[in-house]
């Protein structure tokens, strides 16, 4: 079982504060060290050109040889399905996230089917969607 660290929490937050993203801002820190925050990708944003914070942390410490399993991730936002499938695939062991994003919680499933350890305020699993 994983260990809750607010300073980590704080420095996703952080990044969260940096992000330029006009629709939602969210940062994301591993636990091996590589933080990121949603980015638009072109310059011109739109849904198809921004990077959330989760992937680009993953795809981050990928480029660099930097492991991520058996590390936690912290996230200012619940995660969506596409990120949750990065995170189970990536051996991310847990994830703390500091708000519940109500239109994605197909994401909090999948991470829990997908064996990851899950920690923050969201309805019991059987309330979520299946």
């Amino acid at each position: 079982m994983s260990t809750y660290n607010a300073a980590i929490m704080d420095k996703a937050i952080e990044l969260m504060n940096r992000s330029t993203n006009a629709n939602r801002r969210v940062g994301a820190v591993i636990t091996n060290g590589v933080g990121a925050h949603n980015a638009h990708m072109t310059e011109r944003e739109s849904r198809i050109t921004v990077q959330h914070a989760e992937a680009q942390a993953i795809c981050r410490s990928a480029a660099e040889g930097i492991p991520t399993k058996g590390h936690d991730i912290y996230v200012t936002l619940s995660l969506c399905v596409d990120c949750a499938k990065l995170i189970v695939q990536s051996g991310i062991a847990a994830v703390y996230f500091d708000k519940y994003d109500p239109e994605q919680p197909e994401g909090l499933k999948l991470l829990h089917l997908g064996g990851v350890e899950v920690y923050g305020k969201a309805p019991p699993q059987d309330d979520l969607p299946r």
